[in-house]
């Protein structure tokens, strides 16, 4: 909901917030019968100033909090696990936790990371944005956008990252050849 909107719906009886919770999300789900403890928490981009420290990385959501536009949080955490899995299987015998490694998965991650954050960020502003004009610009490039198989086919291409090299994991091969180690 919007953030105006956050103190009246945690205020809300279990019976109302059940029907105000059916009537937006429609049956796709069926019928909600309870619902737990609520809380409320701001949609927007938080990032981790770093994504290392001496022996820990962070991957996914721990990393960044991103506003679920598409699942991209969700395509960018799997390209972590992905890429720090391929870094460890490559060190096979070597310290998991060495300077190198980590400096390795940063280095590694940074642009995917940077670019799908700046990504969502941005759709999230445009789609919010209510100023006079905008609503029809946007209408319009969705309008184009949606006649363009072009603009389609790139934007599919957008859950494979940023990054100028994908992980093996993520393109379906194997960590390490037979008889290469773990």
């Amino acid at each position: 909901v919007a953030s105006a909107d956050a103190d009246r719906v945690l205020a809300m009886s279990d019976g109302e917030y059940l029907a105000a919770l059916q009537q937006a999300f429609g049956w796709r789900a069926g019928r909600f019968t309870r619902v737990g403890a609520r809380q409320a928490y701001p949609l927007k981009l938080v990032r981790a100033a770093r994504v290392t420290a001496p022996r820990v990385v962070l991957v996914g959501n721990a990393a960044q909090g991103l506003h679920p536009v598409a699942g991209q949080g969700f395509n960018l955490g799997l390209r972590d696990a992905a890429t720090l899995a391929e870094l460890l299987a490559d060190g096979a015998g070597s310290d998991p936790g060495s300077p190198a490694l980590l400096e390795a998965y940063a280095a590694g991650r940074e642009r995917d990371r940077d670019g799908i954050t700046r990504f969502t960020d941005g759709l999230v502003k445009v789609f919010g944005d209510t100023r006079p004009g905008v609503p029809l610009a946007r209408d319009l490039g969705l309008l184009l956008f949606d006649l363009s198989p072009t603009a389609k086919q790139a934007m599919s291409r957008l859950s494979w990252g940023f990054a100028a090299r994908t992980p093996r994991l993520a393109r379906g091969l194997a960590l390490a050849a037979r008889g290469e180690g773990a």
